[in-house]
């Protein structure tokens, strides 16, 4: 019996916290990542899987992730991060 390599099921989430306090106001579920391309936008190495925590900064990565996952960015007011969780 052969036991095979198999990847961690996981999704992405993007989360906002209050630039002051740094409380946690609230995270969008990211259904359908095209994780290539976000790989590209965020500078990360092909054979990354993207696990850690990664903020969003660049107007490049607020306007993809608001078109494809109809969200309202708001980077005034909080600070967002792309996170990975196990499912």
């Amino acid at each position: 019996m052969s036991i095979s390599a198999h990847k961690p099921v996981v999704q992405r989430v993007v989360r906002w916290y209050a630039k002051c306090g740094n409380d946690f106001i609230g995270e969008k579920v990211l259904d359908n990542v095209n994780l290539s391309y976000l790989k590209k936008i965020f500078r990360v190495e092909s054979n990354n899987p993207m696990y850690e925590c990664y903020p969003i900064e660049s107007f490049e990565h607020k306007n993809y992730l608001e078109k494809a996952f109809n969200l309202k960015i708001n980077i005034e007011l909080y600070d967002y991060f792309i996170e990975c969780d196990a499912i």
